[in-house]
């Protein structure tokens, strides 16, 4: 059975590479005798999830966008290589040995949690983006039929949603480093006091 082509606007995808924050996309219309040849940029950092395409670029020649291509995928792999030198925490990933077990019979809500490295990108799988505080939504709660869990970063204080199952379990406390724990009496006090100013605005 034939895949389902991916295309952007008329241009076909022919090769992609998803490094850090953004796809990589090289793309083909054969139609279009002007630009064959076009590389563009792909995120989905918008509410709906939905792909949005930028920053594209289009020629007659294969090579000069094939290297276009390639230039775009090693400055991303520059800009993972700077962002993981300025984290400041070890970044050996936690392993299911340090966690209790995801128990869907257990609320994990206000837990600080392991997410299971295999959900994240390859060269997301460390300490610092694995751990994180479930905050709410119906999959954090006991025998629920709900999936969204969602989770503050302990390190970098970014929210983000996930589904149960991408839970590797609650971290064991004497698992936990003491940066997390430095890191999450902020955020449980930045929680507070937003929730603190949501209770008076009503």
């Amino acid at each position: 059975m034939n895949e389902e082509k991916r295309m952007v606007d008329t241009f076909e995808v022919k090769h992609t590479i998803h490094i850090g924050d953004k796809e990589v996309l090289f793309c083909e219309d054969n139609t279009n005798a002007d630009y064959p040849y076009m590389v563009c940029n792909c995120t989905w950092d918008n509410p709906l999830g939905v792909d949005q395409f930028f920053e594209a670029k289009a020629s007659t020649d294969y090579l000069e966008m094939m290297t276009e291509f390639t230039d775009r995928i090693q400055a991303q792999l520059e800009a993972v290589k700077e962002e993981r030198d300025k984290i400041t925490v070890p970044l050996q990933p936690f392993i299911s040995e340090q966690c209790n077990p995801n128990d869907y019979g257990v609320s994990i809500e206000n837990k600080v949690v392991v997410i299971r490295p295999e959900r994240l990108r390859p060269e997301y799988r460390t300490a610092d983006k694995q751990l994180v505080l479930a905050t709410g939504g119906f999959g954090a709660h006991a025998n629920s039929r709900g999936r969204a869990v969602y989770t503050v970063n302990i390190y970098s204080g970014k929210e983000s949603r996930w589904n149960r199952e991408d839970i590797l379990g609650i971290i064991k406390p004497e698992h936990l480093p003491y940066w997390a724990k430095e890191r999450l009496k902020q955020i449980q006090i930045e929680m507070q006091a937003k929730q603190k100013k949501h209770e008076q605005v009503r």
